[in-house]
């Protein structure tokens, strides 16, 4: 996960009535503006795993589950946008599907969210696809891959297919202009406000 800087969130989220179902708020069109102003805070990726979240795609995700905490359903400090995983392979719709992960639950003293700038030290994304956590905190860590599957095989393949691309444009000995114009195209946000997948993958390879 890479830090997300919090911005305020739309007016239109504290007129909701604090009782009102989110399905009832679903397709309403402080729905659109909240999907829209979030998408715009992660700079287009996926709070948890860096993929890129199209317009049509991904959905408003509550960091502390629904049923966990109902206070908290339009609290903006508890939403984000999440990619919907694949097959609900990972991250947001996979979390707290006790079917699909029944090994991991929500946690809120393991639980260290993508606006919390110590999360990004927890882990190390290596060249094979793989993330594994730091010293920093193996815990935490530990659970945060397991709770939100950040270590599926879907999410290594496409980590290590992208670190490949990258490695390979490199080449064995990069020269300093190739590499700024990499960290360019990879690092830094684009004329429309939006970063490339897997930031923090691009970040390890490229500034090393």
């Amino acid at each position: 996960m890479r830090t997300v800087q919090r911005q305020a969130g739309p007016v239109c989220l504290d007129q909701q009535p604090p009782h009102q179902d989110w399905g009832a708020f679903i397709g309403t069109a402080c729905h659109v503006t909240l999907a829209t102003s979030l998408r715009m805070e992660q700079l287009g990726l996926c709070c948890y795993c860096e993929s890129e979240v199209a317009e049509n795609d991904g959905h408003i995700e509550h960091m502390e589950p629904r049923s966990r905490n109902q206070t908290r359903i339009y609290d903006y400090a508890n939403l984000a946008i999440s990619c919907n995983g694949g097959a609900v392979e990972h991250c947001g719709h996979y979390k707290d599907d006790r079917k699909k992960n029944p090994k991991h639950a929500w946690d809120a003293a393991r639980f260290s969210g993508p606006h919390d700038p110590a999360t990004t030290s927890l882990f190390c994304y290596l060249p094979n696809g793989a993330i594994t956590p730091t010293t920093s905190d193996p815990a935490k860590a530990n659970y945060l891959i397991g709770y939100l599957g950040l270590d599926c095989p879907r999410l290594n393949e496409r980590r290590k297919q992208h670190a490949r691309d990258l490695i390979d444009t490199l080449g064995d000995q990069p020269d300093s202009a190739l590499v700024n114009w990499l960290r360019q195209e990879y690092l830094q946000i684009a004329p429309d406000g939006h970063l490339r997948q897997f930031h923090s993958l691009s970040k390890a390879i490229l500034e090393t």
